[in-house]
């Protein structure tokens, strides 16, 4: 494109978020939303519909066409509408942390951020304000990468006191580590009288094939059912037909950008929920109890993780000496090489050696790094040298929990024996006594 025709584009006035179509020497043809801040030189650079930005460069532009200007200002969605209280429906609190389902796409900076106020929910999602009643607060606004367990503690506190005023409380949580905090949640609100459920988009809101409304719509709709417990309410399908609702503490994130990316491991959806029917199944067991709810949210942070590798060293180990709890995702049944019998594996010994110093002060837990199946150190001559180390076996608790539950058993323990025991009892579900044969697939 010669410097004549670069002059020429000046007089689109293009603004952030200007819906464009190009048409490049090749005959391709692009549209998307214009990003003036990540314009590179030589470089015009585009949103995709799909979420994905695109450069093009200015001397290979043949054609550009504005399709429609972006609206200044908020949209007119839900605005002027009256929602009134209910005695009928429930009350629903809504807490925010953050994540892509509270983002909306930066055109000036080309990307996702955090930014929803409470008055931005009424105006997307206003549909969820005509079943319920529904109140809002924001803890934070942080993409759940950077989520501390500290957080999980402050979110634990703002469940646990508003529990009473309302009939069901929402989290909404970026997806990244939403499992973590679910896991979290389930351990420290003991005796749980209410659904809490936790939320989150693979897509933000201001995209076509966002997934939140429907999220969110859903999870309103199952605390209609009432059902006590800490859940992970999400996407079952890759279009917008069902949603799954899962058990907090056996659910995982299976995939980095699907609507469907979480799956209840090792065992079916708690809940299958059909917007569009009205209809909700339920399978999992409701665990309901009289005792009184409790918060036992102390946490002990000084708890590693080793996943095991071929060729891992003693050296692998000696990082996380001085933790008080480690998880340790062994390959199969729960393994690690511990076995010696040639010059190859001489320092196998080793391993075991300072395994085995480790386990004498520190509470030392084996999963797998297999999605399904359970751990058993008793199979295997290996599984039982580990055994004998002092390691406890994880069972068919998921990895990931474990670390979760291995914090809060030590936060809420005075020795560790019984930060051991805590450990291995079943407390939110987090172990299954059968695995369902069909759910392996």
């Amino acid at each position: 494109m010669s410097n004549g025709k670069k002059e020429e584009l000046s007089n689109y006035d293009l603004s952030a978020g200007d819906k464009i179509r190009i048409k490049t020497s090749s005959e391709e043809v692009r549209e998307g939303f214009f990003i003036p801040s990540a314009k590179q030189d030589g470089d015009i650079v585009l949103k995709l519909e799909s979420g994905y930005n695109i450069g093009l460069k200015e001397e290979n532009i043949e054609k550009l066409e504005v399709i429609e200007r972006k609206k200044q200002g908020k949209e007119d969605v839900g605005k002027n509408k009256d929602f009134k209280y209910s005695k009928d429906a429930k009350n629903v609190l809504i807490l925010h942390t953050g994540g892509t389902i509270a983002s909306r796409v930066s055109y000036e900076e080309g990307g996702v951020k955090p930014g929803f106020s409470v008055e931005d929910l009424k105006e997307i999602y206003p549909e969820i304000f005509e079943t319920a009643n529904i109140s809002s607060e924001i803890i934070s606004q942080m993409l759940s990468e950077d989520m501390e367990p500290s957080h999980w503690k402050k979110i634990s506190e703002k469940v646990f006191e508003n529990l009473e005023d309302f009939d069901g409380i929402i989290i909404s949580h970026g997806t990244d580590t939403m499992q973590y905090t679910a896991s979290a949640l389930s351990f420290m609100i003991k005796n749980i009288s209410k659904p809490v459920v936790l939320v989150g988009s693979q897509r933000s809101s201001d995209r076509p094939s966002s997934d939140s409304f429907l999220n969110l719509k859903a999870a309103v709709k199952f605390i209609e059912e009432g059902i006590p417990g800490v859940f992970v309410c999400m996407h079952g399908s890759s279009d917008d037909e069902i949603v799954f609702v899962h058990r907090g503490t056996r659910v995982r994130k299976m995939h980095t950008s699907r609507r469907d990316a979480f799956k209840s491991i090792r065992s079916e959806p708690f809940a299958e929920i059909d917007i569009e029917k009205d209809k909700l199944v339920l399978n999992g067991e409701i665990q309901k109890t009289e005792d009184e709810t409790e918060l036992l949210n102390d946490l002990d942070e000084e708890v590693g993780f080793l996943k095991v590798v071929p060729g891992m060293k003693k050296k692998d180990l000696e990082k996380l000496e001085g933790c008080n709890g480690l998880i340790i995702e062994g390959t199969g049944l729960g393994h690690l090489p511990v076995n010696s019998f040639d010059e190859h594996t001489k320092h196998h010994e080793k391993i075991l050696g300072k395994l085995e110093e480790i386990c004498e002060d520190t509470v030392v837990c084996m999963t797998s790094q297999c999605i399904n199946g359970r751990v058993n150190l008793d199979v295997y001559d290996s599984g039982v040298k580990i055994k004998d180390a002092g390691v406890v076996s994880g069972r068919s608790m998921l990895p990931g929990t474990a670390y979760v539950k291995l914090m809060w058993a030590l936060g809420n323990s005075d020795t560790l024996e019984e930060s051991k025991d805590l450990l291995l009892k079943n407390v939110a579900g987090e172990f299954i006594e059968r695995e369902d044969y069909d759910v392996f697939r």
